[in-house]
């Protein structure tokens, strides 16, 4: 046995191996149906619209790709009741809601904390009243059916129709009606106007809401952001810069004074050197998608966890042992916890369970094995771990796409024709 401390890797190495074995695990799984690249398609782009920006040439792609017509409304969806590495399967959820919705011109953003973006377009402007009427039939369906099918409670806002270049607005208009929002409650951006906005807002407590939210990593942060945000709206493009600026200081240091690991470095300098070049509500855009970014409300998905000790401790373990025979109960032993929970802790730190993890891992040391020819599969095969090299060809063809001796047929060509 190998001690996992004298390893000649760095822990840099380290981490890059096991990044490459989750993708090798993520990519050797069944190919992807054409309904679920299209739903990873509309999640990067409704991602890139609303928080990093679009220019016009991708905006004309996506409209091409997604049968997206030139007038849209922002539709927000809050889930209050889902939890942070809760169970629930977002291609699931994004494929009901779509399937939910008028067959053409529309699109589902990604789950962002506990919220996702909905895109319904028209070929045009429709007036405000029927719209509002459509619009609210439509999500009270899709309150029923996320309620029947996750029996959580749900909170809607519905931003205006505008141009398809200008959603943004669409989309700062969805975000207020959210901050006047309940659970299991709909409300129009035309309900704003009944609920006198102006009369309620008061600027210093707002900002101290939104530092609290910010502090307790609360997704109630986009609402106060959005609320001054719209507030600032009318004021001149110099005043507006310096107020971003004043908020954007003040999120980044409540992110630093509370965070547990490196905070970011945010170049102020270059942010007001782009904001002079800004107009209008281009500020606005631009500013919350430096807050988005500040913030790390939106966190990469299916990465693994290094910091979590039962992770690392897998890991090492594996890393030494993965010849065993091990088995889910036997791992958990090693760590100290039921199998249940370190199933579920596993899934939920890595994006993939325990066998996955394992068969992937010994697959990954069998092609490096392979490519020495004096070896043969059987040898192969009984060391990384498989007593059964026909069990184990299968394996390797499952994850890899080829059985070991075409493996070894296709590496052996590549090698004689570089």
């Amino acid at each position: 046995m190998n001690d996992q401390s004298n390893s000649p890797l760095k822990s840099v190495d380290l981490k890059d191996f096991w990044d490459s074995l989750q993708i090798d695990i993520l990519t050797s799984n069944q190919q992807l149906a054409s309904e679920d690249c299209l739903a990873f398609i509309e999640r990067s782009f409704m991602f890139s619209m609303l928080f990093r920006g679009c220019l016009p040439f991708e905006l004309a792609i996506f409209q091409q790709i997604c049968n997206i017509k030139d007038f849209a409304c922002l539709i927000l969806i809050e889930l209050p009741d889902l939890k942070a590495g809760s169970s629930t399967d977002e291609l699931e959820l994004h494929h009901m809601i779509k399937n939910s919705l008028p067959t053409t011109g529309c699109s589902v953003g990604p789950l962002v904390t506990n919220r996702m973006s909905l895109l319904i377009s028209y070929d045009s402007a429709i007036p405000e009243k029927v719209h509002k009427e459509e619009s609210i039939a439509l999500c009270k369906e899709l309150v029923e059916i996320i309620e029947s099918n996750y029996d959580l409670s749900v909170k809607i806002g519905i931003g205006s129709v505008k141009s398809i270049h200008s959603i943004y607005s669409s989309f700062l208009d969805a975000l207020a009606c959210m901050y006047f929002n309940i659970p299991n409650h709909i409300t129009h951006y035309l309900d704003l106007r009944q609920l006198s906005i102006e009369n309620r807002f008061d600027y210093l407590d707002t900002e101290k809401h939104l530092i609290e939210a910010i502090r307790l990593r609360k997704p109630e942060a986009y609402d106060y952001f959005g609320i001054i945000m719209e507030w600032i709206d009318p004021l001149n493009d110099d005043i507006k810069r310096n107020k971003i600026l004043e908020i954007l200081v003040m999120a980044n240091h409540t992110m630093q004074m509370d965070s547990k690991t490196e905070a970011k470095f945010i170049n102020y300098t270059s942010y007001v050197s782009q904001f002079m070049e800004l107009r209008g509500s281009q500020l606005t855009e631009f500013a919350f998608q430096c807050f988005i970014y500040i913030t790390s409300y939106v966190k990469p998905q299916s990465t693994i966890d290094y910091t979590n000790h039962i992770v690392k401790a897998t890991r090492e373990y594996l890393e030494n042992h993965y010849t065993d025979d091990i088995s889910l109960e036997d791992m958990a032993s090693q760590v100290n916890i039921s199998p249940q929970y370190f199933s579920k802790l596993i899934k939920k730190t890595t994006g993939f369970n325990f066998i996955d993890w394992l068969s992937m891992l010994r697959v990954k040391k069998a092609k490096e094995l392979l490519t020495d020819t004096s070896l043969t599969v059987k040898e192969v095969c009984f060391m990384v771990g498989y007593k059964d090299p026909n069990y184990f060809s299968r394996i390797f063809k499952k994850r890899i796409g080829l059985t070991p001796s075409e493996y070894v047929k296709a590496n052996s060509y590549l090698n004689n024709k570089s």
